[in-house]
């Protein structure tokens, strides 16, 4: 039997500034860097961990680096095309990652004091999931979510 993979669900996410986005999810939304490449004082890809979920930050390499890395004509033509087309708007539109918390009102209450501007309150769902949801600095919406309590209603409660 394969040994347990610590974080089997990942997201990755482009980003203008792998060091800003990942300081941000470290400071202001709890996460650990749990990897970096090349280094973690100066990454250009990093993986942030928040208990067994990861989310990947990683930002587009030059045409130079994409050469050095040993990418093929084809993968050069995408990262062309990713990077003519993330030049173009706004990153994450469309995009909702579902991060698993424990306590999703907690965590609310956790992100408010550090002054994370919320797009909605806890919310309690007809699913069974209680949820609310952040923006983060490049623009990404995240969804933290626990399972309700039984018998809760939905809508809103005081966070």
């Amino acid at each position: 039997m394969p040994a347990k993979q610590p974080n089997p669900n990942a997201v990755h996410l482009t980003v203008p500034s792998t060091l800003r986005s990942a300081r941000f999810y470290r400071e202001k939304l709890g996460f650990r860097m749990a990897e970096a490449h090349p280094s973690k004082d100066r990454p250009t890809w990093a993986c942030m961990v928040l208990g067994s979920q990861a989310v990947m930050l990683g930002q587009l390499p030059s045409l130079d680096d994409a050469r050095k890395q040993g990418l093929d004509h084809e993968e050069i033509e995408l990262l062309k095309s990713d990077a003519k087309n993330l030049a173009r708007g706004k990153a994450g539109l469309g995009v909702h990652c579902f991060v698993h918390v424990e306590d999703v009102d907690a965590m609310f209450r956790r992100l408010k004091r550090k002054r994370v501007k919320s797009l909605t309150a806890p919310r309690t769902r007809p699913y069974g999931w209680r949820e609310f949801q952040v923006e983060d600095l490049d623009g990404y919406r995240l969804v933290f979510y626990s399972a309700a309590t039984p018998g809760e209603g939905t809508g809103t409660a005081a966070g």
